[in-house]
């Protein structure tokens, strides 16, 4: 399926469109060869500017006392199913072995590639993983594979009570920003055929931290409604 690049969310609260997203705009001044070095990147001044300091805080729900006591990096959706040491276990296990395809032996210590703060040695993973994907993109096309389990960009849809959607990139990110830096009005994802596939807002009373009371139903609705609409926020 093709979705519009307004309409795919990446850091939950990015879309991909050139002007808003700063790692598409750091692959355009790579390509534009104004910057050469992680240090002058616009990922980098993102990285400096947007360091929340809880789960809660990245969220936009400064309310909820228990995600103010989870770090940022341990963040979970209200639709999610694992719980958040399980989501923690993940991440770390995930942010290692991206890292040690770069050759770098680092973890989530040294940062989480979704905000900051980052080290500089992350920074660099980062841009080295944007800048490669984008190389081979550019030389020999956008080719998907989806026979496997890293073949093309994944995600899922949220679809609101007015039929109002827009789709979570959740694998294949760094291609996604190479396509939108290249130019796609719409991205490639594949979308496969589970269960959980689609997040209605209808369905919030169900959502599993809903119902383990991490989240309210209110603040279930209004993050999906931010994420949602982010493409109208300022």
């Amino acid at each position: 399926i093709n979705i519009p690049v307004s309409k795919c969310r990446t850091q939950l609260w990015n879309t991909l469109e050139n002007k808003k997203n700063p790692f598409v705009k750091t692959i355009i001044e790579y390509n534009d060869c104004k910057t050469l070095d992680y240090n002058s990147t616009d990922i980098k001044v993102y990285y400096e500017n947007f360091q929340p300091e809880s789960a809660a805080a990245f969220l936009r729900l400064e309310r909820n006392e228990t995600l103010k006591e989870v770090p940022a990096y341990g963040y979970l959706l209200p639709w999610d199913t694992q719980n958040i040491n399980d989501t923690i276990k993940i991440r770390k296990r995930v942010a290692l072995n991206e890292n040690k395809k770069e050759g770098i032996r680092i973890g989530l210590s040294s940062g989480h590639t979704d905000f900051g703060p980052v080290s500089n040695e992350k920074g660099q993973v980062e841009f080295k993983r944007l800048t490669n994907v984008f190389e081979k993109i550019k030389e020999n096309g956008y080719k998907e594979k989806p026979n496997l389990p890293d073949g093309g960009i994944k995600g899922y849809f949220l679809i609101g009570e007015s039929g109002d959607w827009c789709f979570i990139i959740k694998s294949g990110k760094h291609r996604a920003y190479s396509l939108a830096a290249l130019g796609f009005a719409h991205i490639p994802v594949i979308v496969e055929t589970n269960i959980g596939i689609i997040k209605r807002l209808s369905d919030l009373p169900y959502w599993p931290q809903v119902k383990n009371e991490i989240f309210s139903e209110q603040e279930a609705n209004l993050l999906f409604n931010n994420i949602l609409n982010i493409e109208n926020q300022i």
